[in-house]
């Protein structure tokens, strides 16, 4: 004899209500996850971090710069991103051309404009500072080519990428800020 379909629905129900009182309603816990974690403990740290940063960024561009240009390797070491496909392109375009620059770059007037601790290691940190390039010549062989009057210090905004993978600060944005003089 079959039963009608309304009489094994609840027989069915009521297995299943009675086996998962075998089973634990309780979810295994999270795995902990990796997560990023802000690598200067204060804006103060940060600052300091963005300027020894820019210091070697400025280094490292004077002697790539200089006569007989050096090592393009070393440019991955102190850029990021779009700023980096630009120095390379600047370094390509003078060395193309015969031309080096020589001279120093100077920077001071540095100030936080924002240390991102939110996880994200992309335009982490950003800073204003002023930028003199004043004693900068650009040169083929012996003949200096420009600039015809030395560049006006300026007030540049520098944004740093984090590389977690060194531990250190990359520029990924270099940009005029305002042309007032500095």
């Amino acid at each position: 004899m079959r039963l009608p379909n309304l009489v094994t629905f609840p027989i069915g129900a009521l297995l299943v209500a009675s086996l998962s009182g075998c089973v634990t309603d309780e979810l295994a816990p999270p795995q902990p996850s990796a997560t990023f974690v802000a690598p200067y403990a204060s804006d103060e740290e940060a600052l300091a971090a963005a300027e020894e940063a820019y210091a070697e960024y400025i280094r490292v561009l004077a002697s790539l710069h200089q006569e007989g240009l050096g090592d393009a390797t070393a440019i991955s070491t102190i850029a990021a991103g779009e700023h980096l496909a630009e120095l390379v392109d600047e370094r390509e375009r003078l060395q193309s051309s015969g031309q080096y620059i020589l001279g120093t770059q100077s920077f001071d007037q540095v100030a936080l404009q924002r240390y991102s601790v939110d996880g994200s290691t992309k335009e982490m940190l950003a800073v204003y500072l002023c930028d003199d390039l004043s004693a900068l010549e650009i040169f083929i062989g012996d003949e200096k080519v420009g600039p015809s009057k030395p560049i006006d210090p300026a007030i540049m905004q520098i944004v740093f990428d984090y590389d977690a993978s060194s531990s250190s600060l990359l520029v990924s944005s270099r940009e005029v800020w305002s042309d007032e003089p500095c």
